[in-house]
This record gives structure tokens, sequence and C-alpha cells, in this order.
């Protein structure tokens, strides 16, 4: 489903959102640190600091479906990444060096675009929930005539 190529795009270290909906369709979202995708493509680990994952909780739970934006700020390169939620556990001590390389990742795309490091010093990264995910659909989402396509 997610080809090597856009694994590599979506572990480097960018903006990474998580939505989630709930009975009324209503949307709920929050940041998301990193995400790590399965070799072969159909599954992914998106980390929620648990600031942010408090208030999706119950969304999770109650219908199991997420979407994830991901966007280079340097380019504005993006895609979309629907999914059912397999499982959610708290990120291990182990996982957590992953997550903060591609925080900083993250970190040095908002420098680029000239946002210093400091004005998002508060933002929480760690502790984190691993979310885990059957992707179901990728979409571009880059700005151009080709977003809103399924890449997969």
């Amino acid at each position: 489903m997610i080809s090597p190529p856009l694994a590599s795009f979506l572990q480097e270290g960018l903006s990474i959102h998580i939505g989630t909906r709930d009975a009324e369709l209503r949307p709920e979202g929050g940041r998301a640190a990193a995400v790590r995708v399965s070799p072969d493509g159909r599954q992914m680990v998106v980390f929620v600091p648990e600031t942010a994952f408090s208030r999706l909780r119950s969304n999770i739970e109650a219908n199991g479906y997420a979407a994830i934006g991901f966007g280079r700020p340097v380019d504005d390169r993006a895609c979309q990444v629907k999914g059912s939620v397999l499982d959610v556990r708290g990120a291990t001590d182990d996982e957590r060096t992953l997550v903060a390389t591609q925080w900083d990742g993250f970190m040095r795309q908002l420098e680029m675009i000239g946002i210093p490091r400091g004005l998002a010093a508060n933002w929480s990264m760690w502790p984190a929930v691993a979310v885990t995910m059957k992707v179901t659909a990728v979409f571009e989402q880059t700005p151009g005539p080709q977003a809103g396509t399924p890449i997969a």
C-alpha cells in the first residue's frame, strides 16, 4: 500500500496531524510526532503525544478510524493516509529515539522556512501513545492538479 519511497518521505521528519471523527462526523485532531511504516507498507504506527491523544481517544475507541496528514514545510509536499486502528498502547522507551529523530527533522523543516525552534519549544512530543493502523487508502495532497487523487 505504501511504497518504499513514500515510506521514506513519511518518516523523514514532517508536520504530522492525526484526525478522527465522532458519531456525528464532527472532526477532532491533534499533532503527531513521528511515524513508522511497516516493511510491507500495509501498516503504520503513529506516535501521538499523550497530551494530544487524550482528545482523540474516545473517537478512536468508538469507531476505530483515523486519517493522518503529512506535510513537508519547505515545499508543501503532502499526502494523507487513512486507516483502521488495530492497536493503541503506550510508546516504549526503545521507540523514543525514533520519535525524537523525526521530531528533530520536523523542527529543522520549520527552521528552514524561518520559524525558530524556540517558538515550538513547548510543543510536546513525549510521552507518546503508539497508534497502530492498517492502511486502507493513501491520497496525494500536495497543492496542484493531482491533489486528492489516490496514491494507493
